[in-house]
């Protein structure tokens, strides 16, 4: 039986490549470690984000960066060049969502399918900022 390999776009990183990657269980299993660190990491900075320093807070964003962008190049056999490629062409809000795009593609889901759910989330995202907050609320008359 064949291991199925998905062909990763990294175009949502800087870089104009296409990268086929087979989806091995110890792929999966890397990617769900990493995952795991990922939501540890929020419920950290959640529990504790009034005790924090602006250092703890960065130091643990750094961690945090590192693992993903170690992730990214172990995954795709990226060289050093090319990690400092995408650290010079994309920024924070962009990377988190092109690894978004690549964990969704790791895990089955085809492009057609992902830009189907960030069409909806854009969309859910409008209606929520177009809806008055005042709307529902009971005007008390004299």
């Amino acid at each position: 039986m064949a291991v199925s390999t998905e062909k990763i776009k990294l175009n949502k990183l800087g870089l104009t490549k296409t990268v086929p990657v087979r989806m091995t269980i110890g792929q999966f299993n890397k990617m769900n470690e990493l995952g795991i660190e990922l939501l540890e990491h929020d419920q950290k900075m959640l529990e504790n984000s009034e005790g924090m320093t602006t250092l703890d807070y960065m130091l643990a964003e750094r961690r945090v960066q590192k693992l993903m962008f170690d992730f990214v190049q172990d995954t795709f056999s990226l060289t050093d060049e090319e990690i400092l490629k995408i650290k010079d062409s994309v920024d924070t809000t962009q990377f988190k969502e092109a690894f978004s795009y690549i964990s969704d593609r790791l895990r089955g889901v085809t492009d057609k399918q992902y830009e189907e759910a960030v069409k909806r989330e854009k969309a859910l995202r409008e209606k929520e900022a177009k809806e008055d907050p005042k709307e529902g609320s009971v005007e008390l008359a004299d």
